[in-house]
């Protein structure tokens, strides 16, 4: 399985995924969101085939528009595809103490998506 490496700019996320792992870190304001996150679909189709026996997926964002959250939804929506995913699949959700939308946002994710959340304060 390709690893994928995503650098980030002050306005896009770095995203790293390798192996049962994606990671996302950073700002996502972003002009396509789509085209930015394509690679990652792409990267999330070719993992879903043959899936490691567990996969964690960790987000911790600073700032994320509504354009990148629709975007992270799908990635995350790709997901469900691997059998038993409700046991398989983690998603670490970061999110600052004076951030309470950003949870939020997490906390519908996980409502819509039935993948289960680890919700982790912390402090930038």
């Amino acid at each position: 399985m390709n690893e994928l490496h995503i650098k980030p700019t002050k306005d896009s996320l770095e995203i790293k995924c390798s192996g049962g792992e994606l990671y996302m870190e950073g700002n996502s304001i972003l002009p396509n969101a789509q085209k930015f996150f394509q690679p990652v679909m792409d990267w999330v189709d070719t993992y879903i085939k043959s899936p490691e026996d567990h996969t964690e997926i960790t987000l911790k964002f600073n700032y994320v528009d509504t354009a990148s959250v629709q975007a992270v939804f799908d990635v995350l929506k790709k997901f469900r595809e691997i059998p038993d995913f409700e046991e398989k699949v983690l998603v670490n959700w970061y999110f600052e103490f004076d951030d309470p939308e950003l949870l939020e946002v997490g906390e519908i994710m996980e409502g819509r998506l039935k993948i289960k959340f680890n919700y982790i304060e912390f402090t930038p």
